[in-house]
């Protein structure tokens, strides 16, 4: 087994090391990241309708989408991320519990009163510190978790605040869990402190274990996998399943009520369900929204605002 503990806080990077290690090996790896602050979606998820756009935007919060499925997760300075990829025998099928069970050996010889749920989360008393998600690559897994150590909680509750009313598809929605910090009830818990205890752990329970440094020639196609996959409006919008997003505004003492139809994060058709009195304007500007993503980058109101109409500054802000 290797060990790789990640250089990077970039979690483009770090999600294109994952997939890397698992198709381009066939060796086992336990790969530790920490990524600056971003929101990880699930493979099959619709980004926009798991995200507070505003929120995300304004405080400089990455977005990002995984190769695993499940829910989205809030990733910070003070979430520590395990990554398990190994083989899997012909006819067996992977199991979370066997994969993650270090974490839980670990955290409990440390002092942490924790236990794994059916949904394979780790929980301290009632509260979610880890959540975990799968991908199986032909003979191959991927099992990773996040460990929440010190992370800013109002980060990830803003950051996940969702109008799922708004929505009209078929995707996986995340179900969402109270949360606490290993920190808040174990002080001693750090993340550099938590690294260098599990690493410590991990190579005396696995005799023969060795560190992975990462080649020039491996970097080189993780780079290409980060800049052309990883941190791409087609992957990480891209990718979000077929949807509609129908909400309503008031402007001049008219309400107008519409409908977009977006696929492939794409605004492919504006529907005007109903409004008092149709003008020109109104009219003109929602037909310009035909073709934009459907992601607050596409409109950059917060800087543009003197530039921009009234109804336009409505529109955008009701678009997210």
């Amino acid at each position: 087994m290797h060990l790789l503990i990640s250089p990077s806080s970039d979690p483009f990077k770090n999600l294109a090391i994952e997939e890397y290690l698992l198709k381009s090996s066939s060796e086992d790896f336990i790969f530790l990241y920490v990524n600056r602050p971003c929101v990880v979606v699930g493979k099959h998820q619709i980004t926009t309708k798991e995200i507070d756009s505003q929120y995300t935007f304004r405080n400089n919060i990455l977005i990002a989408r995984r190769l695993s499925g499940g829910g989205t997760v809030f990733h910070d300075e003070g979430n520590l991320n395990f990554s398990f990829i190994s083989n899997v025998p012909p006819g067996s099928c992977a199991l979370y519990r066997t994969l993650t069970e270090p974490i839980i050996r670990f955290l409990q010889e440390e002092g942490a009163a924790v236990s794994l749920t059916e949904r394979n989360d780790i929980m301290l008393s009632d509260s979610k510190v880890s959540g975990s998600a799968m991908h199986v690559y032909k003979n191959r897994v991927l099992a990773h978790c996040t460990l929440l150590i010190d992370c800013s909680l109002i980060n990830l509750s803003s950051s996940l605040q969702t109008k799922p009313e708004r929505f009209l598809d078929k995707s996986i929605a995340s179900v969402r869990s109270k949360v606490a910090n290993l920190s808040d009830n174990y002080p001693y818990f750090s993340v550099s402190n938590a690294i260098d205890k599990f690493t410590e752990y991990i190579m005396h329970e696995n005799r023969g274990s060795s560190f992975l440094s990462i080649s020039e020639e491996d970097q080189f196609h993780i780079n290409l996998l980060a800049s052309e996959k990883y941190s791409t409006h087609e992957w990480i919008y891209g990718y979000s399943p077929k949807y509609t997003y129908k909400n309503s505004l008031e402007y001049n003492g008219n309400i107008l009520k519409y409908r977009l139809e977006i696929e492939k994060g794409i605004i492919k058709n504006v529907q005007i369900e109903s409004i008092d009195q149709l003008t020109s304007t109104i009219e003109l500007e929602l037909n310009t929204l035909i073709g934009r993503p459907h992601h607050i980058f596409a409109f950059p109101v917060h800087d543009v605002n003197l530039l921009l109409t009234d109804f336009s500054r409505l529109l955008i802000n009701s678009l997210f």
